[in-house]
């Protein structure tokens, strides 16, 4: 049993702490659970004899947020999230995991003390000096926030799982390996001819782009209109002695820097140290002017309509307030702006008038296509290409008449086409091929990518395996939800 766990420890690392640390980046979801049954009420779902607890419900939303995150560079909103339907997602998980144990239960797959233990104690996480170390391991875990009980019982399910899969295994057979070579290391030798477009032949017809603007037109909405009273404090205009401004610039170095991210000296930034530090001074006479705004003592003197493509400072500083909300003095051209939000006017439909410049560069791009696509038939019918000689999926450098952009972007929709003679549509020209010759270089194969093929290949029979099987478990397991979706 240890040298199955270390065979497939790999594996399990991954999963396991995915899969046991929650709450991370997602918040708490509010599940929906509105069932007061004593067994309902701490369950999300029952598949076969299973129950799916909030807190696994909870484990699989906060993997899938989490990679969500990561996949929009850590910009992920709650927002966002139910956008992409995360919750339903993570259900569907649960309940295809829990498809999964509930036949491994059957089949007699079990999970024992040692199991669990005997993978804990090769794990190097918990290892000093390549020994098991039993307070390290309660200290890593105190330290992540997750109870050894519950760390251990989502091991427990991993291990049965990861039993079921690799008594279920496909290996790749030869025949597999030897399609998968076919499709990754196949050169074509081709003859091409590239046909660019002709700005010049695309003439905009207003009907057409009224048409395709009424058709479209709630994909063009306005920004959100503040109108805004406001209250500006002009900061004091004193030249401040050269100590205090020294003082100030040695505090707040790091407004300072040049495009070479270093700073710039004193001599150099002395005016705009000395600018910065009146409307330093001015804070406090800015906090006063907002709190006699705040309390109608004091009347705004004027007013501003903003949006984001007219606005002459962030709107972050006004965004989720609401009208009648007085925001707090922020840095302004040389002073401090107090605002009341006035108006809030939410996004709509644009005219056609507004909207006609977008309008355009959609119709220009279709209609390039169009164009394009009937040169490049044409093109076909008459084709004399240039002979390029052999290219692969890895292609190098580029071909002919192309960029190195345009020739993978080529290559990649290539091989993924069975035609021997057809064209590929780029952004603004058409590259029409002849497919001359082919070959396999599986003699140049090194034995780094027969392994990566190897295994990419039993991955996805594999991956096939579990879904059909997965499909087919939902008609001997009654699967009930407590929660709305």
């Amino acid at each position: 049993m240890l040298s199955w766990m270390q065979k497939h420890k790999k594996y399990l690392v991954v999963t396991i702490w995915v899969s046991t640390i929650a709450f991370v980046g997602a918040g708490f979801v509010g599940w929906g659970a509105y069932d007061l049954n004593s067994n309902r009420a701490t369950s999300v779902a029952k598949v076969g004899h299973r129950n799916i607890s909030v807190q696994e419900l909870q484990q699989k939303y906060d993997r899938l947020y989490q990679y969500y995150n990561n996949v929009f560079e850590g910009k992920l909103t709650q927002e966002k999230a139910e956008e992409l339907g995360l919750e339903n997602a993570a259900l569907q998980a649960a309940i295809q995991e829990n498809l999964l144990l509930n036949f491994a239960d059957d089949i007699g797959l079990s999970v024992n003390k040692d199991d669990v233990l005997k993978y804990i104690i090769v794990d190097p996480t918990f290892q000093k000096d390549g020994v098991f170390d039993k307070n390290l391991y309660y200290d890593v875990l105190r330290r992540a926030r997750i109870n050894p009980t519950d760390f251990e019982d989502n091991l427990k399910l991993i291990i049965l799982l990861d039993k079921l899969r690799t008594i279920l295994n496909l290996p790749a057979s030869k025949e597999d390996i030897a399609m998968m070579e076919a499709s990754f290391f196949m050169q074509d030798k081709l003859a091409v001819q590239v046909v660019n477009a002709d700005q010049n032949e695309i003439k905009a017809d207003e009907k057409e782009l009224k048409d395709l603007w009424e058709i479209n037109k709630n994909n063009y909405m306005t920004k959100t209109l503040y109108g805004i009273d406001t209250y500006f404090v002009e900061s004091e205009k004193s030249d401040a002695n050269e100590s205090v401004l020294k003082s100030y610039y040695n505090e707040n170095q790091d407004k300072y820097k040049g495009s070479d991210d270093k700073i710039k000296p004193f001599s150099e930034v002395k005016a705009e140290v000395n600018k910065d530090y009146n409307i330093e001074q001015s804070k406090t006479n800015a906090l006063e002017k907002y709190v006699a705004v705040k309390k109608a003592e004091l009347a705004t003197n004027g007013f501003i309509s903003v949006n984001e493509d007219n606005a002459t400072f962030s709107l972050d500083e006004i965004k989720g307030a609401k009208v009648g909300e007085v925001i707090k003095p922020f840095i302004y051209k040389d002073g401090y702006l107090i605002a009341r939000i006035k108006s809030i006017t939410p996004p709509q439909p644009m005219s056609f008038e507004q909207a006609r410049a977008n309008v355009l560069e959609i119709y220009k791009s279709k209609k390039e296509k169009e164009i394009l696509t009937a040169k490049a038939k044409e093109t076909l019918q008459n084709f004399k290409g240039t002979d390029v000689g052999f290219v692969s999926r890895e292609v190098n450098g580029s071909i002919a008449g192309l960029n190195e952009s345009d020739t993978r972007a080529f290559v990649s929709q290539l091989f993924d086409t069975n035609n021997t003679k057809g064209y590929v549509i780029l952004d603004d020209k058409a590259v029409v091929y002849d497919i001359l010759e082919q070959r396999l270089l599986t003699n140049n194969i090194n034995n780094n990518y027969k392994q990566i093929t190897q295994q990419n290949v039993a991955m996805l029979k594999n991956n096939e395996l579990i879904k059909d099987l997965t499909n087919k478990l939902l008609k001997y397991y009654e699967v009930k939800e407590y929660v709305k979706r």
